[in-house]
């Protein structure tokens, strides 16, 4: 099986040969979801994926020259944001060099994830590929999980509060909802777009988002439902087609309403039960709530605030902590000055929001409000693929609002 992820990765250096850089991105694009699946196989020291984080910094090193064609605002996001993640770094050579070469790398491509999307993507017949190249990728996860629900089968043994978690062959829940999060969304801004031709086509995309929306909720992951909603309120606000968005996703809630019945509601008072039950007084303390991240946090926090040295405490120490908050371990590794570095950046593209056209504003503020949600109880800053989209996609809706302009009918 070892092939499987050798293969892929031959078959984007043989795009980049023979048709160029955007046809390896779009290989890229479409393969990851089954490149994550290997995330256990090394090659000499380095996983699978630090292969291909490797690989993606050599062969799109062109484009980073070419980084000048990029509005110099959006590449000063870039570099606040990549300063943000990587300020303590330097003091983690000594101590752990491989995990933190392995991030220098992490963040060259999380800076190359600003500029790549917006200088590949030049026009509407390059977006719709992309597009579709996510709607490929979102594939593979949505099988799995479509096989693990009908069959009962589990790959890799997760729980939460008393449910299994079908998350594939994954190591955790985060690929599979983040996947079928980003084919949510490129359904979503494709059928905003472009004309849906044919009656296969539209059946495909139809079932490929009720299949999205079923393997986000095999996985029970609260951020996922947390998204969700969240997504379905700011179509309904903002967006321009609020019958045709929401309609999309409504379908699919209706799809797992139907294959699941009643299991849904059950499963889904389960998930929060920590949550409904500090809310009503019979869970006592709020670290119970999230997943237990409370006791997680707390012991971090003691050590950060008790045991780490003021030198530490303001530049950050540079090692990787499993907190499961951005916040608190962008504070770890790069220290006070790292995390005020951090907030700036949000704080600069909650107002690029504002600057997004208004046609296609309520997209940049779902990627935006995924990333937020994702802070509180995961790492983004830890996942480059996850960067390379939502600031890919993000950036291109705010540098070229003429690439989302209605395709005319024929």
């Amino acid at each position: 099986m070892i092939l499987v992820p050798i293969f892929i990765l031959l078959a984007i250096i043989a795009a980049k040969i023979q048709k160029g850089l955007f046809a390896s991105f779009l290989v890229l694009v479409a393969t990851k979801s089954i490149v994550d699946a290997f995330w256990e196989v090394k090659i000499g020291p380095l996983s699978i994926l630090g292969v291909q984080g490797i690989l993606i910094s050599v062969l799109y090193f062109k484009v980073f020259l070419n980084r000048k064609s990029v509005p110099k605002r959006w590449l000063e996001s870039a570099k606040i944001y990549v300063l943000a993640l990587s300020l303590g770094l330097i003091w983690a050579l000594g101590v752990k060099p491989m995990a933190t070469i392995e991030t220098v790398i992490l963040n060259i491509n999380i800076y190359l994830g600003f500029i790549l999307i917006p200088i590949f993507l030049k026009d509407q017949k390059c977006l719709k590929q992309f597009l579709i190249a996510i709607m490929i990728c979102g594939v593979f996860p949505i099988l799995v999980s479509v096989y693990q629900l009908s069959t009962g089968v589990v790959f890799q043994e997760r729980e939460t509060v008393g449910l299994t978690r079908y998350v594939g062959f994954y190591h955790d829940a985060f690929p599979v909802r983040f996947y079928g999060l980003m084919t949510l969304i490129s359904i979503l801004i494709y059928q905003s777009i472009f004309q849906l031709k044919g009656l296969f086509f539209k059946m495909f995309l139809l079932l490929l988002a009720g299949g999205a929306l079923v393997s986000i909720y095999a996985v029970f992951s609260k951020a996922g439902v947390g998204i969700i909603g969240l997504w379905i309120v700011l179509l309904l606000l903002f967006s321009k087609s609020r019958i045709k968005q929401s309609f999309s996703i409504l379908v699919g809630v209706l799809v797992i309403i139907l294959v699941f019945g009643d299991a849904v509601s059950t499963n889904i008072e389960q998930l929060f039960s920590k949550e409904v039950g500090y809310q009503t007084g019979e869970v006592r303390d709020a670290r119970y709530t999230l997943a237990g991240r409370g006791y997680i946090w707390q012991e971090y926090w003691d050590f950060w605030t008790l045991e780490q040295s003021p030198f530490f405490q303001w530049l950050g120490d540079g090692i990787n902590r499993p907190v499961h908050n951005e916040f608190l371990r962008v504070l770890m590794v790069n220290g006070i000055i790292g995390f005020l570095i951090l907030f700036v950046f949000i704080i600069r593209k909650i107002k690029n929001i504002f600057s997004i056209h208004k046609n296609v504003r309520v997209f940049g503020m779902m990627l935006l409000g995924m990333y937020l949600v994702d802070c509180i109880g995961l790492v983004p800053g830890v996942y480059y693929y996850y960067n390379i989209l939502v600031w890919g996609i993000f950036g291109t809706l705010l540098m070229k609002p003429q690439l989302f302009i209605k395709e005319n009918k024929v």
